[in-house]
């Protein structure tokens, strides 16, 4: 949390808010497509180590292959995304969406894959170790930024040089380690149908949830301009850091859910969510209190009024804190349970909700009309998730 929110900062106070504007729509479309880059393949090998291990080698194959082939496709897509967006053929804005996708879509999987494998495993100290790592390489790159004696009038394309060679470094060490400490996968696979089905079902089930996560700083791009968008992303990335404990939470959990929910089913998953849920509930609501007491303070100190625009977005988003702690848990109950392709629905459903609210709010009220969509968008999942597993509980008594 010390190196994300450092780097997070430190970001922030080298680029204009106009450059932090492009770098926010740029991420949030490689957030938006990051599902997609494995086909859902990484969490298919948690469910494999966790129920048969004898497809291991198999399945972790399937996961390197599906990744490097679906990776090529999404960037050729995200590059004529960018070019809809920005209205431009400014040759800085693909050379910069070109890095920072090999970065945090390629490098990134790869991390997630090997971070998996360990938290399936049981081996959570060194799963952390990877997440740290991604952490640590992202605000090197800021601190790199800061010593190196280079030109610096082309600061994003600087910084997003340095981060890439440093994401590199550091997913070919894990990725050999995880190769050394692991039965070696099997590359000459066929990837089955129904492989492909399911790893669908969980990457537009995460995908969808990228959508409604990231689309409306793509939206804000289009309808406003990048200023307002830097102004929104700034905010909006405060509240992820607020997040990083429970998705820390949520990263140990998971693998818990499938050996619950396959053995004993959506009534069990649902009454271990229960006991996840108590002290995301605690902790969720007394960050977002001191957040909104102690922001106005710390922010203006830190960045001397630079983001002074984001502090009243960063208000009124903290709702989000606390409905995304308890959807995320209610919906791994789901997953756990085997009705990931319920979860992708939902999800999808709301994705669709929240893009339609986005265009007609964000029209009408610019970076408001963000703030709204993305509250009620959160709403909405909560309740539709806990419908869901109730219904599910309710239809299996009955029978």
């Amino acid at each position: 949390m010390v190196f994300q929110t450092s780097y997070f900062l430190g970001l922030a106070a080298i680029l204009s808010p106009s450059q932090f504007g492009e770098y926010i729509i740029i991420a949030s479309i490689i957030l938006i497509l990051s599902p997609f880059c494995g086909l859902g393949f990484n969490n298919i090998l948690v469910k494999t180590i966790k129920t048969d291990m004898n497809q291991f080698r198999e399945m972790f194959g399937k996961t390197i292959v599906s990744t490097i082939i679906s990776y090529v496709m999404l960037l050729i897509t995200g590059e004529i995304v960018v070019y809809i967006i920005f209205g431009s053929t400014d040759s800085a804005l693909f050379i910069l969406f070109l890095m920072l996708c090999f970065a945090d879509l390629l490098c990134l999987k790869f991390n997630e894959m090997s971070s998996h494998i360990y938290i399936a495993k049981g081996l959570i100290r060194k799963s952390s170790n990877i997440l740290t790592s991604i952490s640590l390489v992202r605000f090197a790159s800021v601190l790199i930024y800061y010593v190196l004696p280079i030109n610096k009038e082309k600061t994003i394309l600087i910084w997003s040089a340095i981060y890439l060679a440093l994401a590199l470094l550091i997913t070919i060490y894990y990725l050999v380690r995880s190769l050394s400490e692991n039965n070696y996968p099997k590359l000459n696979v066929n990837i089955s149908k129904e492989n492909i089905k399911e790893g669908i079902y969980f990457s537009i089930g995460l995908s969808s949830q990228g959508i409604y996560n990231e689309i409306d700083k793509s939206i804000l791009g289009k309808f406003t301009n990048v200023e307002v968008t830097g102004y929104y992303g700034f905010a909006y990335k405060l509240i992820d850091l607020l997040f990083i404990p429970i998705k820390g939470v949520l990263s140990i959990t998971y693998p818990k859910f499938f050996e619950v929910g396959i053995k004993l089913g959506i009534a069990e998953s649902y009454k271990y969510a229960k006991k996840v849920i108590v002290p995301i509930i605690i902790y969720t609501s007394i960050v977002s209190i001191l957040c909104f007491l102690l922001i106005d303070p710390i922010s203006s100190k830190l960045m001397i009024g630079k983001y002074q625009e984001s502090i009243l977005i960063v208000k009124l988003l903290l709702p989000i804190v606390i409905l995304r702690g308890i959807h995320y848990v209610f919906a791994d109950a789901l997953t756990g349970a085997g009705y990931q392709r319920d979860r992708s629905i939902i999800q999808l459903f709301v994705a669709m909700i929240n893009f339609t609210l986005n265009i007609i709010l964000i029209k009408v009220y610019g970076v408001y009309g963000a703030i709204l969509s993305s509250v009620l968008s959160d709403l909405i999942m909560t309740v539709l998730i806990i419908y869901t597993i109730k219904k599910k509980i309710k239809s299996i008594r009955m029978v």
